[in-house]
């Protein structure tokens, strides 16, 4: 059995797009207006989900791989859509576009959307794509709001979930005719189809996991020729799967075995932000204040610092936002580790920060905000220190 709000919203759209019959540029908007009459958001918990689900009088499951969502959840299935819950832990999702089209709603929590144009300025054969990726827009989503979903690169964007969890409400179609596939988009501008199988290249993967993972003698020789010796969609592959090697000078090495230069820069230049990345995530789980949480969730997701500091206007509308960013830096600045040294413990800040007094958080303020008063040598010297910092390189943008 269906749930009874969603059933009718299901109904709703069936029969609007098949009025329309089934054109995929009228989708979005239609889902649109449905989920928008239907004010799910209002009648419909997480946990009325969950209880639902838990009955086990299921819909075939899309994604029961749950590659998208944790987990994804049908909940309709209509003749050419299906409506699904997605709910949410971890709390990001990839820079990506789609291979359908619909709409999403988020029905619990808040998330931070940025939204991306990118230019394709060399295809490399079917699966992989160099060009100019670009920010458009970040923007706060909180509970209720409603975005329509096209297929393709005319809407390439990431979210960042801020709760655990936080769902999100999809209804989208089975599959768009164009453009077809689905691509994953990566700074500085690579394109690449996150879901295309290759079972070859698969297997190719686990055995240079397997030579990693044992460490075996040979893993760096045999990795490095099979690097140079494949296409560049598969040795993008390989460079992703080895990108959290702790030795850098090995990586790069790697790196050295892509035989194509400029596919060599821009996969070098991947490894060095996925780097930053994966710094934020890890740092995020050690800190558990709202607030605190939610500067790192903008430090992850936003590329310039207008967008920044329109994502904390939005959340702390009352505050100045680059006072209230220069604060919220000045408290991580006190968040520390401690660390066992043979010569004592030592208790280092968490994102390298420099210790921040009250005075230097008004020059931090200020910087934010494009101010450009007269400093001492050390606050110029504070400010350069901070400029340096890779999770901060937004901020300076």
């Amino acid at each position: 059995m269906i749930i009874p709000v969603i059933a009718a919203v299901g109904a709703q759209i069936e029969q609007a797009w098949s009025a329309k019959d089934y054109d995929a540029g009228a989708f979005p908007e239609i889902c649109v207006r449905a989920l928008d009459g239907a004010s799910l958001s209002q009648h419909l918990s997480p946990g009325d989900i969950l209880a639902w689900a838990l009955q086990g009088d299921l819909p075939r499951q899309a994604d029961p791989g749950a590659r998208f969502g944790q987990p994804p959840i049908t909940l309709f299935r209509g003749r050419r859509f299906y409506i699904a819950a997605l709910f949410w832990v971890d709390g990001t999702t990839s820079i990506h576009d789609h291979g359908f089209s619909g709409a999403f709603q988020v029905l619990s929590g808040s998330s931070i959307q940025t939204t991306f144009s990118f230019e394709t300025t060399r295809n490399v054969g079917d699966q992989l794509r160099f060009g100019a990726l670009a920010v458009t827009d970040s923007s706060l989503l909180r509970q209720g709001e409603i975005r329509p979903i096209t297929a393709g690169p005319s809407f390439i964007h990431s979210l960042f979930h801020l709760p655990r969890p936080t769902v999100s409400l999809v209804v989208r179609s089975y599959f768009d005719v164009s453009p077809g596939i689905q691509l994953n988009y990566k700074p500085p501008g690579i394109a690449h189809n996150n879901f295309f199988v290759d079972e070859t290249l698969d297997r190719l993967l686990q055995i240079v996991n397997l030579l990693r993972s044992s460490d075996d003698p040979t893993f760096e020789d045999r990795t490095v020729k099979l690097i140079a010796s494949a296409d560049l969609h598969t040795a993008f592959s390989i460079i992703r799967s080895c990108a959290d090697l702790p030795d850098r000078s090995l990586l790069g090495r790697l790196l050295d075995g892509v035989r194509d230069k400029e596919a060599r820069t821009l996969f070098t230049d991947w490894t060095i932000a996925a780097e930053r990345v994966r710094f934020l995530q890890s740092r995020r789980a050690m800190v558990h204040d709202p607030e605190l949480r939610f500067v790192l969730a903008v430090l992850l997701n936003v590329h310039r610092r207008a967008d920044a500091l329109a994502l904390v206007a939005a959340h702390s509308p009352r505050l100045a936002p680059a006072q209230r960013l220069a604060s919220w830096l000045r408290q991580l600045s006190a968040v520390t580790s401690r660390l066992q040294l043979a010569s004592g413990s030592w208790e280092p800040n968490l994102f390298g920060l420099p210790p921040i007094t009250p005075r230097l958080e008004e020059v931090l303020a200020a910087e934010l905000a494009d101010q450009r008063d007269l400093r001492t040598d050390e606050e110029a010297a504070f400010l350069s220190k901070l400029r340096a910092l890779p999770a901060l390189l937004p901020l300076f943008r």
